[in-house]
């Protein structure tokens, strides 16, 4: 309700409706009329308990409940893959500023006290704030057949973005001779973006490559990433590498 009072205009590409994609516009004539005719309606509903004399003991509900009722459906979406909305070209300038100036959106406690919404990107831009994320490495000894073998394990935590466990991967593909594996701890809001939008939403393989060709990332990280995401909704747990053959739970 906030975004469509700023004027953004969005979709919502993964709530389907009578098998059509459900539209949320910004700014829609048609959604106020309904409101109006919805208010008449309302206090029509009403004028009988008057008419008998017991308006006043009969507690009207308030507007917000109406509301909810009205948009059961969508409000059941809330927090769910399905409530994730999808916002194009120039909107993109007002959605950040929204974001940036909203107060709802700023911890007043915690360790994100006081900060505004953060932007991930994985090159650098103006303004932005380079950050390392932390890694351990653990050197120890395994039994096996022979006696005793070094067994290597690296831990990395921090927000480790798509192109980063890709980049991570090719090279324990060649420091590890084509055989490792990674467990993955995903934060659970973002693994919505595995799942693929429809064909008029989204660009295709080509215009991404082709507009992305000079955006930092390695060429086969770029190639990777644009291909169509076979996870859905879910999101990648365990990556093993045997003989250079790729396996993965999501």
């Amino acid at each position: 309700e906030a975004m469509k009072n700023e004027g953004i205009e969005f979709s919502l590409p993964l709530i389907k409706e009578n098998g059509h994609e459900k539209k949320a516009p910004g700014t829609s004539l048609g959604q106020g009329e309904e409101q109006v005719i919805s208010d008449e309606d309302e206090d029509e509903s009403f004028s009988w308990l008057e008419e008998m004399g017991v308006r006043d003991k009969i507690k009207k509900p308030d507007v917000l409940s109406i509301k909810l009722c009205k948009e059961k459906h969508e409000v059941q979406m809330d927090h769910r893959p399905e409530s994730v909305v999808l916002v194009k070209g120039t909107n993109t300038l007002t959605l950040l500023n929204f974001l940036i100036n909203s107060k709802s959106l700023i911890a007043s406690s915690g360790p994100q006290a006081g900060l505004p919404p953060t932007l991930l990107s994985p090159v650098a831009f103006r303004g932005a704030t380079m950050q390392m994320l932390k890694a351990r490495s653990v050197n120890v000894k395994t039994q096996a057949l022979s006696g005793y073998k070094d067994q290597f394990s690296l831990e990395i935590t921090g927000p480790v973005m798509p192109h980063c466990l890709h980049s991570v991967t090719m090279l324990l593909q060649s420091a590890q001779k084509g055989s490792f594996s990674a467990g993955l701890y995903t934060h659970e809001p973002t693994a919505v973006f595995n799942a693929c939008p429809s064909a008029k939403e989204g660009p295709g393989k080509e215009t991404v490559l082709e507009e992305l060709a000079n955006c930092g990332l390695h060429r086969k990280t770029l190639d990777q990433l644009s291909r169509t995401p076979i996870l859905g909704k879910s999101s990648l747990r365990h990556v093993e590498m045997s003989d250079y053959v790729y396996n993965w739970r999501s």
